[in-house]
């Protein structure tokens, strides 16, 4: 409908007097002058939100995902396969379980829930800079699952390199995301991930182990190069790993999603 039929007096009070009789309402999205019905992403989440366990009502969630770029010139890249699919997921199910979300978002491909807050970044040094400013507010749990740059062109061309003139790159380490959490996020609880590429479970093992003593409460690692577990798909493959121990699973994102969260509020309320 138009926007001034939405806004009319008499269309808000009815609305009203449906939403004081118990009716869920999701407001449409005011577009080109237009109420216009909201995506069926939206309605779907929104159904989600209104059936499922609010048990993270209160709770302030941070979460990175994606994949960064660095700049060779203003035209070419260095990036990574990250689509964005597992950050996603623990973003929309902590926003379906109540929980206030942000999601630092780089250039991934999974689009992102319509209820939490998304702060879009390109590089590595953006994603940085987008975390540190997003700590500046408490936060009860941190996961992040971007899959940033290692490493960053040292002087980017400031025009397109043409064929004829390849050039010779220095790469320089860029920033890390979670190389001060524990000092901007004391109280948080920090989940990592590490990606790892053909490796054995013993090898994935210590690499996470590894991670973990950089101050995390979890990490959570996989092997990309194994079916159902690489960059893209619906599922994954991977050893999650805490102070008390491990364990592999096996399952879709969202179910890991849901595991990680239920861990993260296992502890959260063992600290309470």
């Amino acid at each position: 409908m138009h926007e001034s039929m939405y806004q009319h007096k008499l269309f808000k009070e009815n609305l009203a007097k449906l939403r004081s009789a118990g009716v869920h309402v999701l407001e449409p999205k005011i577009e080109e002058g237009k109420a216009k019905l909201a995506s069926v992403e939206e309605v779907v989440q929104f159904v989600i939100e209104l059936l499922g366990s609010r048990d993270m009502e209160g709770m302030r969630v941070l979460v990175t995902a994606g994949p960064t770029v660095e700049p060779i010139d203003p035209i070419k890249l260095i990036t990574n396969r990250s689509s964005g699919k597992m950050g996603v997921a623990v973003a929309r199910v902590a926003a379906s379980r109540g929980a206030e979300v942000a999601l630092i978002y780089g250039p991934g491909t999974e689009a992102p829930p319509s209820n939490v807050k998304v702060v879009r970044v390109q590089t590595t040094r953006e994603m940085c800079e987008a975390f540190k400013r997003e700590l500046k507010s408490p936060r009860d749990i941190i996961v992040s699952t971007a899959a940033a740059q290692d490493f960053a062109i040292e002087r980017p061309a400031e025009r397109k390199l043409r064929h004829f003139e390849p050039p010779t790159l220095k790469l320089v380490p860029a920033p890390r995301v979670l190389d001060e959490v524990r000092k901007l996020a004391p109280n948080a609880f920090v989940v990592g991930f590490k990606a790892e590429f053909k490796v054995s479970d013993e090898e994935l093992l210590a690499a996470a182990k590894e991670k973990l003593g950089e101050g995390l409460d979890m990490v959570v690692a996989n092997d990309v190069a194994r079916p159902g577990a690489g960059f893209g798909s619906e599922t994954n493959d991977v050893i999650i790993v805490t102070s008390s121990g491990s364990k592999v699973m096996r399952a879709t994102k969202v179910e890991i999603a849901k595991a990680i969260l239920d861990a993260a509020m296992a502890r959260l309320r063992g600290r309470g």
